[in-house]
């Protein structure tokens, strides 16, 4: 896979931020050591930024492969404060890790996605059910894997579940969105984007109407489409991401709609189907970040 021309490697470390080393973060590992590239682990959990552990930041670019959206949006805030760069910085980790946010600025910025309405009640929720039209999709504002993700197909699915999340111990986990469902069952398709280009695409399809890898959907490769290559990069850029996995789905009219913009993409899959060295450029983007960084005058 390691067969393009790479810069060489940076005199300072790369910190890579991780609390969980799955699949990916041990691709990312491997291609760091095998570029002899000096890395500094860094775990969310025990971070306090105290004072005498921040000096070290300055400068430092850091790898954002946190699990928990929470953390990751909170601890590169904190990183850019001290001086770090991040990557994905603050502001994107922050966007991509809400899902209202994402659809306010992928509609900001003329990308097509599904008509989403917020519902912060069980009546607005309804309300914005009945406006869509059977079937919806509701949707947390923060999730992963396709958890709490529910396709409501008749009245009584929309009170259980509105009636589930009013009963959520917090108005952050009771506020969900509502969005019109599109042509829910079909195969959906990710595409990955490092630093405005899009690596290719790759079709996920399931028994499951959730087309998510980990709940066992298979993937094959999407053949090569200019069109979903320029919607993924025009995803990633409307909400400030170099590293990104871009969720589409074709709509009726056979065009692609975004669904989600990931800043902590899982690529296994990805890797396994198209051959394409995901951490391979995942790193290069960290290295040439490390180049740009200007040492404090």
């Amino acid at each position: 896979m390691n067969d393009h021309a790479q810069a060489p490697a940076p005199a300072q470390p790369v910190g890579l931020l991780l609390s969980t080393v799955r699949y990916e973060e041990r691709r990312i590992l491997s291609e760091l050591e095998r570029r002899e590239i000096a890395t500094v682990r860094m775990d969310p959990r025990t971070m306090s930024f105290a004072p005498e552990n921040v000096a070290r930041l300055s400068g430092m670019t850091v790898l954002n492969r946190e699990i928990s959206s929470q953390r990751a949006a909170l601890t590169a805030e904190s990183l850019e404060a001290f001086g770090a760069h991040p990557l994905n910085d603050a502001t994107s980790t922050r966007l991509c890790g809400n899902k209202w946010s994402t659809y306010l600025r992928l509609t900001q910025h003329g990308v097509p996605t599904p008509l989403t309405m917020l519902a912060p009640s069980p009546e607005t929720g309804k309300k914005a059910i009945e406006s869509l039209g059977y079937p919806a999709v509701v949707k947390p504002l923060s999730a992963s894997w396709g958890n709490r993700v529910s396709l409501i197909t008749d009245s009584y699915a929309a009170d259980a579940v509105l009636e589930h999340c009013a009963a959520l111990p917090s108005a952050v986990l009771r506020t969900v969105i509502v969005q019109e469902a599109v042509q829910p069952g079909n195969p959906d398709i990710r595409g990955i984007v490092v630093d405005g280009r899009c690596l290719g695409a790759i079709v996920r399809s399931s028994s499951d109407w959730r087309n998510n890898v980990a709940r066992g959907a298979s993937v094959a490769q999407h053949p090569p489409s200019e069109e979903i290559d320029r919607l993924c990069v025009r995803a990633a850029s409307a909400v400030g991401a170099r590293i990104a996995g871009v969720d589409l789905v074709e709509s009726a009219d056979g065009g692609h709609l975004v669904l989600e913009v990931n800043s902590r993409v899982e690529f296994q899959g990805f890797e396994s189907v198209t051959g394409v060295d995901v951490a391979a450029a995942i790193v290069e983007t960290c290295v040439s970040e490390t180049a740009d960084v200007k040492e404090p005058v």
